[in-house]
Order: structure tokens, then sequence, then C-alpha cells
């Protein structure tokens, strides 16, 4: 079954898109290339206005120790007085969850060690500066899940290329 002109351009767009995010935009581990992006935000106990004065921008060093002992990268975080966002990359060994621990279960140690008069004003619970929940959203490069499925879908159809490099001769043989 042959395909549309049509059809074969989307297809080769389709392909081009994914290639680039896939081949540029990622990171390798031991035996994996990944590109795992999570936005995450969470919360002080109580939702209370605590994380104010020096607290955010020594909250904000901590967290940059914290990923950089963790191998994780922070793309870009903002301190609200009443709560916490996070863009980090991360590797595949890391689930969501377990991110959001080490930011929270260390942060909260050490912010409590360093500001503990201060915070006890608003927190009065011993031991705890972060309420039990958090959010969590997979962030993408740009190709969306409608691109993606499709790239997906169209892999059982005629395959015009092998290799990435059949690939980008198909693409400059067509200019």
């Amino acid at each position: 079954m042959a395909l549309s002109e049509i059809q074969l351009q989307r297809f080769e767009t389709l392909k081009a898109v994914l290639h680039y995010f896939y081949r540029d935009n990622t990171r390798s581990g031991a035996h994996s290339r990944h590109s795992i992006k999570y936005h995450l935000i969470w919360i002080p106990k109580y939702r209370r206005e605590v994380l104010t004065g020096e607290i955010p921008a020594r909250l904000k060093q901590i967290h940059e120790g914290i990923a950089k002992a963790f191998e994780l990268k922070i793309i870009a975080q903002e301190i609200m007085p009443d709560h916490v966002h996070v863009l980090v990359e991360a590797s595949p060994k890391y689930s969501p969850s377990k991110i959001v621990q080490v930011f929270k279960s260390i942060s909260s140690k050490m912010l409590r060690e360093e500001f503990l008069p201060q915070l006890k004003q608003l927190i009065w619970k011993d031991g705890v500066l972060w309420a039990r929940g958090y959010y969590a959203a997979s962030v993408s490069d740009g190709a969306t899940t409608e691109v993606v499925c499709e790239y997906i879908n169209t892999q059982r159809k005629e395959r015009f290329y092998k290799t990435p490099n059949d690939f980008e001769k198909l693409q400059a043989s067509q200019k």
C-alpha cells in the first residue's frame, strides 16, 4: 500500500521532529538515553507563608546541592511564600515520588536546623516543615502527545529509511 504525497510528507516531518528531539535533547545513562522532566510543586505544612526572608535564597542553594548529589538537573525553580515550584530533569532510576521525597526531606532537615525560630512561629509541629502531598506533571521538550502517538502508530507503515543517517540523506535529497 503506497502512501499519498501528503501522507509521505507528514510522515517525514514527524520523523524529523522526533529525531531532533530525541537526538539533541537527551541525556545518557549506562544503558539508556532519556529526556525526563517533571514539574513538581509542594507546600509547607498548613500552607503557611513561612518561605520568606532569607529562607527562599537558602532553599534554592539547598536544592542545587541536592540536585548535584543525586545527578538531577534543575531547569527552573521558584520559591513562593506558601509553595515551591521545581522543574527538574531526572534519570529514569528516580521516580517523581522519590525526587520529591529527597528534596523535601533534606531541605526540611537543613532549613529547620538553620531557621527553627522563624519556622516555629507558624509551624509548631516538631520535625515537620512540608505538608505530606505534592503535585507532579511530566513535561515535554515540544514533541506533544499527539505527535508521539502518530509517530508510534506509523511505525508499522512503510519505512523510507533504516537509520538516522539514511533519514538525514533523504531530507537533504528533497531540498
